[in-house]
């Protein structure tokens, strides 16, 4: 080992070297703070990254043997295979925030060598470190050198946009990893004003944000409710592992459970109890508080036995109602699935600019360089919440990214777009011919 040629060895156990000095100071100075090298201390060492590397571009140009080697493929493979592992643990292993309120009191052996929080260890920046060095100084030399002439210009080009375009992207992914901004606001319609405050990484305190938001009406839409059987005495779902359902999608509609048929003659989207002296029945409500009302009926097809009676998964206004079968199991319904919800806002920002959207899942707006996603809503209250809860994002060195992103694509196309040159035959086939 160590003697001309190095080989891979010798790259796996710089690498691995890397690793371990990575894991001596995870355990001498704990995990890295999640804001520890945000502005301006990320520039300050992307500054310095793109240095060594450019330094090893021109020491390997010039033939260094140490720097031909860091920048070498041997060297990238090594740091990439590093790299790779840990990201497969990471991936094998729920990660967890350290800001939240169980983070920093986990004592499981998982915790203490940091695979619950990979992001933040030194062994996970120091490996990523050691690929960017590498990648970059792989890169500059590829740049320094020029294209040689055996080379083809499709090759040439395609080699240089996709290790350039992948260096950008995992430089700005560094780089912008500490620089990400994201807060949680809640509105509340029913008080008809602006909200411009938000809590940060499960935190209360609160931080006023360069924009405000009012909430004119949040909507809901609901999966057909459904029917489970229950065991009265314990409330789990029966049978065991695969629990009876029925969707009520239409009226009427009817299912068997064991020897029981259940058929269910009405469905009241938006109805309440209207209770009697000696029955109870569901009627048309709408208005806040309504719930799905179900009327049920059950027939025992051994012994004719009849059952039948109303059954909703209630609200904050109206109690649950579940009917009741013989041998101890009861026919309930769970609370209605969320199939889509979305809310209706106005933005504001300090310069006066106004602007009226929808915010749904998935489809977040942006709004002078924030992204506004829809999160959340009272529970609770579930379809008639007035509460919404957004998600405030603010990546500024995403562009940069999508950039790298950009180039790696358009790497990728060259190979099939740019002409490829002819063949020239080889020595030996010179000679046949």
């Amino acid at each position: 080992m160590w003697r001309d040629p190095w080989s891979f060895v010798e790259a796996f156990v710089i690498a691995s070297a890397i690793l371990v000095v990575g894991i001596l100071l995870h355990f001498t100075l704990g995990p890295i703070p999640f804001h520890g090298f945000a502005y301006p201390l990320n520039i300050i060492g992307g500054v310095g990254i793109l240095l060594l590397s450019l330094l090893l571009a021109i020491l390997a140009r010039r033939g260094n043997r140490i720097a031909t080697f860091l920048t070498g493929y041997k060297m990238s493979i090594a740091a990439m295979a590093i790299l790779m592992g840990l990201s497969i643990i990471m991936d094998l292993t729920r990660q967890i925030e350290l800001a939240a309120p169980h983070g920093a009191n986990l004592q499981e052996p998982i915790h203490a060598v940091g695979f619950s929080y990979m992001l933040s260890t030194w062994y996970f920046l120091l490996s990523y470190l050691l690929l960017l060095v590498v990648l970059g100084g792989t890169t500059f030399t590829f740049i320094l050198k020029g294209r040689r002439r055996d080379m083809p210009w499709s090759r040439y080009i395609a080699f240089l946009l996709n290790h350039l375009g992948l260096y950008i992207a995992l430089f700005a992914g560094l780089l912008g990893a500490h620089d990400l901004l994201r807060y949680r606001m809640q509105v509340d319609a029913s008080e008809n004003r602006p909200e411009w405050r938000a809590t940060k990484d499960f935190s209360t305190e609160l931080y006023e944000l360069p924009l405000a938001i009012e909430l004119e009406r949040f909507e809901l839409e609901e999966y057909p409710p459904k029917l489970m059987i229950i065991d009265s005495r314990s409330g789990e779902p029966l049978p065991a592992g695969h629990p009876w359902q029925l969707s009520v999608e239409k009226t009427p509609i009817a299912g068997t459970y064991k020897a029981w048929k259940i058929e269910v003659l009405q469905h009241l989207p938006l109805s309440a109890p209207v209770v009697s002296q000696d029955s109870m029945h569901f009627v048309e409500f709408g208005s806040t508080g309504a719930v799905h009302g179900l009327e049920v009926r059950a027939t025992h097809q051994e012994t004719g036995q009849v059952v039948s009676g109303w059954v909703t998964s209630g609200s904050y206004l109206i109690p649950f109602r579940a009917l009741s079968l013989p041998d101890s199991i009861s026919i309930v319904m769970p609370d209605p699935e969320p199939k889509q919800f979305r809310s209706l806002v106005s933005i504001y920002s300090p310069n006066d600019k106004v602007v009226k959207d929808e915010i749904t899942v998935n489809k977040p707006i942006k709004f002078d360089g924030w992204h506004i996603y829809q999160l959340s809503y009272d529970q609770e209250m579930g379809r008639w919440s007035t509460v919404s809860v957004f998600e405030i994002v603010r990546d500024p060195w995403l562009p940069a990214v999508y950039v790298g992103l950009l180039l790696m694509l358009l790497g990728a196309i060259s190979l099939f777009v740019l002409p490829r040159p002819a063949r020239i035959p080889s020595p030996t086939e010179k000679k046949k011919l």
